[in-house]
This record gives structure tokens, C-alpha cells and sequence, in this order.
């Protein structure tokens, strides 16, 4: 690549940071997405890639990256995400005149089937705290009880639970940053307030200066795939389904709310999500459950 390319990278970078204000999550995917197409298309053309090559890239350059990835196993999920990484960074290109057009703004992304959320059934979460609670040291299993507690009893992601600060324990409420930086209130009980104080004290015994509640064993800042491989062992132990991971929590208390009766808005609200049309992913799971109680227990079945 151009050096005049990787500047402009390094600009799109801050741009989608400070003024799409996406998560730093999210930022870390387009950026792998882009550069995974950059290498691409530098073995696709035989040559550095430089500005005027992005500029009249044709829909035939994509579907040849698509395939490639595919053969190697990457899902048209990814790929359709890994499309519009590529797009803001030309929609970047064009809004500061960099290039003067692109026709892949205008190219839609891959179909595919999406996947129902699978919620978890009250024994399986019981048999999941069963097992998280016979670790050796006490302040892991404390730490990863509430881990769980978090996802399961407030519809928390795992990186909403992992920024949890000290200071945010010292209201009786926890406010959490979800996507984009867009924080929400989640009441908690006085309870589980108090087992996060607890945790706290036990943890930063030898931990000096952390700002975070949830900490790995060497007291930095506890990762996300610790706790996804912890779910991945007890899944395989527990035979769960292959698709249990710490977001089945999530989906399992929204659809606890719906079945529940709750309205839409609110689980909206509880969940963080910016769109309704997100949220209601969930009716589908929750009709697929009263289609199934119906068909047990009708007199006629």
C-alpha cells in the first residue's frame, strides 16, 4: 500500500471513532475487514494498491473476495458485514474528495438466513451456575457468578459487564455504556450491588489502581475470552447446544421478558437496543414457545 493510502486509513480510523462513533468492537472488525480486503485485492490485481484502484473497483472484485473467503470457511454474515466495513471506508474516500465516485455504495450485500436467538431453559442455567461455583479460589467464582448474573438477570453483552467500573458501584443503579457509547440505566438489586462491592474488595487486594471491577488473575482488566471459554467448556461438559455462548444469557432474559408479558419498548429500553426492529427478533422465539406449549397441552393434540 501507498503511504498516502495508509494515512488515509489512519483518518477513516478516527472518523468512524469520533464522528460515527461506532464500538470500539465494531472499529476493530472494519479495520481487520478492510485491511483483509487491501491484501486481497493487492494479489487480485498484482500490483500496490493505491487510491485510483479503490476508485473503480467493479462488483466482480468483491464476488471474487466473497468466494475466496468463503472456501475458507468465512459465513455470508461476515461477509456482509465485511461490505460495509469496505463501504464507509469509500463513503470516507468520497465524502472528503478523495475519489469521485464508487459504484460499490451501491452494491447490496449478501443474503443469508438469520439465526433466531436460542435461549437457554431454566435448568440449563441452573446446571451453569452448578458449575461455575466448584472453581478453587473464591473471588473467581464470585466474579464469574456475577459474570453470569449480569447476562442472565439484566440483559447485559459481556462487554457491557467487563467495563463496569468501581465508580458505578457507588450508585444503586448501574449506568452502562452499550454500542456507539450510548449508556442506560439498569437497576439492580441491593444484593447483587452488594456482591460486586464484595467482588471488589476481594480482587483489589493485590490490585492496585485498576479502574475495573471484573479482573483476570494477573489484576488487568478481565478479558472477554476468558469468560467465552469458560461457557465453551461447560457447553461441551454440559452437551449444550453448539451455538451457547455468553450472549445465549441475553437472549435468554429478553425472551423470559416476552413470555412474561412484557411489552417490546420496554425490553427495547432494558436491552440497549437503538432499533425496535432489532428487538423484536425475540417474538419469533417467544411464538415458537407458545406454538409449542399449544401443541402439548391443547385437548385436541
Amino acid at each position: 500500500m501507498t503511504s498516502l493510502l495508509n494515512e488515509n486509513i489512519k483518518y477513516w480510523q478516527e472518523w468512524i471513532a469520533n464522528e460515527k462513533r461506532l464500538s470500539f468492537n465494531t472499529q476493530k472488525s472494519y479495520q481487520r475487514d478492510l485491511y483483509s480486503f487491501l491484501v486481497f485485492l493487492k494479489k487480485h490485481i498484482n500490483k500496490p494498491i493505491e487510491l485510483n484502484d479503490l476508485e473503480y473497483l467493479d462488483s466482480d472484485s468483491i464476488t471474487s473476495w466473497f468466494i475466496c473467503r468463503i472456501k475458507k470457511g468465512v459465513s455470508h454474515r461476515s461477509n456482509a458485514r465485511s461490505l460495509s466495513s469496505l463501504k464507509s471506508f469509500l463513503s470516507f474516500l468520497v465524502k472528503n474528495k478523495l475519489i469521485k465516485f464508487s459504484s460499490i455504495l451501491r452494491l447490496k450485500g449478501p443474503k443469508f438466513n438469520f439465526d433466531l436467538p436460542r435461549p437457554l431453559s431454566q435448568y440449563q442455567v441452573a446446571r451453569i451456575f452448578e458449575k461455575i461455583c466448584q472453581g478453587r479460589k473464591e473471588w473467581i467464582i464470585l466474579r464469574n457468578f456475577l459474570i453470569i448474573v449480569l447476562m442472565w438477570g439484566y440483559g447485559l453483552r459481556i462487554s457491557e459487564v467487563l467495563n463496569i467500573k468501581k465508580v458505578d458501584l457507588k450508585a444503586s443503579d448501574l449506568v452502562v455504556l452499550g454500542k456507539g457509547n450510548k449508556s442506560r440505566i439498569i437497576p439492580v438489586s441491593l444484593d447483587v450491588l452488594n456482591l460486586l462491592k464484595k467482588l471488589n474488595e476481594m480482587s483489589s487486594k493485590n490490585v492496585i489502581d485498576n479502574e475495573f471491577v471484573f479482573l483476570g488473575a494477573r489484576g488487568k482488566k478481565l478479558k472477554a475470552e476468558i469468560i467465552q471459554r469458560l461457557i465453551r467448556n461447560i457447553r461441551n461438559e454440559l452437551m449444550l447446544h453448539e451455538k451457547t455462548s455468553p450472549h445465549s444469557f441475553r437472549h435468554t432474559f429478553a425472551t423470559n421478558l416476552l413470555e412474561q408479558m412484557v411489552d417490546l419498548r420496554s425490553i427495547q429500553e432494558l436491552l440497549g437496543h437503538s432499533s425496535l426492529s432489532t428487538t423484536q427478533k425475540y417474538t419469533k422465539v417467544s411464538q415458537d414457545r407458545l406454538k409449542e406449549i399449544i401443541e402439548k397441552n391443547h385437548p385436541r393434540s
